[in-house]
């Protein structure tokens, strides 16, 4: 039976811990502490990987745990790449 993993920090222990999931991801742990205070998501370049250890250790995580909104922009903000190049 596939464990459902509901939280960040649970998958994180699955994966072996903070180390071993920045390992797993090719990031450093602080990277992976900074997924964690600022949205609680994982990225959603993550996702194949995430999903693909966690199957092979018999758990699931679910879509919400990664972030797959693109960047928010908004009409009153200028945009930044276009007032560089002007």
């Amino acid at each position: 039976m596939t464990r459902l993993l509901t939280s960040f920090d649970h998958v994180i222990q699955t994966l072996g811990g903070l180390k071993a999931a920045a390992a797993l991801l090719g990031v450093t742990p602080a990277a992976v502490c900074h997924w964690r205070a600022r949205t609680g998501r994982f990225p959603a370049r993550t996702h194949a990987r995430i999903d693909a250890e966690l199957v092979h250790k018999g758990a699931t995580a679910p879509r919400d745990l990664f972030d797959f909104d693109p960047p928010r922009t908004y009409d009153d903000e200028p945009d930044k790449r276009a007032a560089k190049h002007a």
